[in-house]
């Protein structure tokens, strides 16, 4: 029975490639891959040092951060929530509107943005409040426009005391 085994094993291997042709032996463990280098190793410093555009969205299931920075061409967008910190890294277009082109490893993200003003204040919804300067910046998935606002920003409420657009309050 073993006989018939080898014979199964040679018909089925192809020729030995001639000597020219062979892969030279390994004669070192392969490396690991590279470690992935540091969030802001590709980003010019003067991007991290740029004014911060923050939009929040919070209703009783979801709870987001997203800090948008525009420097030169470059732009960092950082989305925060329970699950932790995404940083999207790339370009931003400004011309008629601000174009934000992002991604991770693993996550591609545009952004289109129109500089408006929103009247804004502490109370949901004020519409007698003083308008702002803000960033509506619209996500191929969504018709309504996430505000991003000067740090501290603008946050998106759903709950008992507000369902609506306000500033986020001062820590």
């Amino acid at each position: 029975m073993c006989r018939a085994f080898v014979l199964v094993l040679a018909a089925c291997s192809s020729p030995t490639p001639p000597p020219a042709e062979r892969p030279a032996p390994v004669t070192e463990a392969p490396q690991d891959a590279a470690p992935e280098p540091p969030p802001d190793a590709d980003v010019p410093p003067a991007v991290l040092d740029a004014p911060a555009w923050v939009f929040r969205y919070a209703t009783k299931d979801r709870s987001e951060t997203w800090t948008l920075k525009t420097f030169d061409g470059f732009a960092v967008l950082e989305v925060q929530n329970a699950q932790g910190t995404q940083q999207y890294r790339g370009i931003s277009n400004e011309g008629a509107t601000l174009k934000i082109e992002v991604s991770t490893r693993t996550a591609k993200m545009t952004l289109d943005c129109k500089r408006v003003k929103r009247p804004l204040g502490a109370k949901c919804n004020d519409s007698k409040a003083k308008p702002i300067e803000v960033l509506d910046c619209y996500h191929p998935d969504f018709k309504t426009p996430m505000p991003f606002g000067p740090s501290p920003g603008v946050e998106y409420v759903v709950d008992a005391s507000c369902n609506g657009y306000r500033l986020v309050p001062k820590s």
